[in-house]
């Protein structure tokens, strides 16, 4: 089985099965007649840019990074909904205004997402600072962030 065939075979497994170690879907993998080391199966993992997250039964289990997209995304519109107090643009700045003690929480999702032109993000207790290479990209930033907020 080429490679293509065999990361076809474990795109599969990981959305049928909550796999949760590389032995694992390895003896997956076994089951379906497909032998493979250790190493392939490291490197194959690194190839689908597969992520560990949460399982439903507990401990982790390999996702894919859409999904942890999806659900970063999903985190962002609820915390805007119940917790955005403002947004505003100042130049190369989005300064996020939030309920007390939602700042950091903010940051650490905003610095989770692809944001194309943000430097970084410095948060307070209230108050998060999204830091933009230009007023252009701040101006898109606050537009994208809108669009997360109006989707709600």
């Amino acid at each position: 089985m080429n490679r293509e065939m065999r990361l076809q075979l474990i795109t599969q497994l990981i959305s049928e099965y909550e796999v949760k170690t590389q032995e694992e879907l390895q003896q997956l993998l076994l089951d379906k007649g497909l032998k493979v080391t250790q190493a392939t199966i490291s490197r194959d993992i690194h190839a689908l840019q597969l992520i560990k997250v949460p399982s439903k039964g507990g401990g982790l289990k390999y996702s894919f990074k859409l999904d942890q997209d999806y659900i970063v995304h999903e985190k962002l519109k609820r915390k805007l909904r119940d917790a955005l107090i403002s947004m505003e643009v100042i130049q190369y700045f989005v300064v996020v205004k939030t309920l007390p003690g939602h700042a950091h929480s903010f940051g650490a999702l905003f610095d989770s997402l692809n944001l194309e032109g943000k430097a970084g993000t410095i948060c307070g207790n209230d108050t998060c600072l999204i830091i933009c290479r230009s007023p252009e990209e701040a101006n898109r930033i606050n537009e994208q962030l809108q669009q997360f907020q109006d989707s709600f």
